[in-house]
């Protein structure tokens, strides 16, 4: 069954690449090349979104726990763990170069950093306490 999922990646992409080249041949010889590249970009776009999508779903399996063993669990708790001191150490970085050298954009990357871990946080309460009901 895999390798009818995989076929099936394999054939959208190719199909969403043939409408890209379709569209950028199309509208090349029509003398609009604004819309030659806009459409080709717009197929080859849609087809990488759905190319990662399909490649996401196992992980977000994964997240959800569904088909997670101890090992993978710690290992996404570790990445997560990881992650959120990152996320602190850029917003850190960010206040010392306001604080030292006076770099206006540095309390937007801080405040940024900020609000992703305050986001993971809020999440984290908010979807643990309906899981425990």
């Amino acid at each position: 069954m895999a390798s009818r999922a995989r076929l099936q990646d394999r054939l959208f992409s190719l199909l969403t690449t043939v409408a890209a080249l379709v569209v950028l041949v199309v509208g090349l010889s029509r003398g609009n090349v604004r819309f030659a590249v806009l459409g080709m970009l717009f197929f080859l776009g849609y087809g990488v979104l759905h190319s990662v999508s399909r490649r996401l779903m196992p992980a977000a399996r994964l997240l959800d726990g569904s088909e997670a063993d101890q090992a993978e669990r710690m290992a996404q708790f570790r990445a997560t763990r990881l992650t959120g001191q990152v996320a602190l150490g850029v917003a850190a970085v960010a206040l010392v170069l306001e604080l030292t050298m006076q770099w206006p954009q540095a309390l937007w990357v801080a405040g940024t950093a900020m609000l992703v871990v305050a986001v993971f946080v809020g999440a984290l309460w908010f979807y643990g306490r309906s899981a425990r009901r």
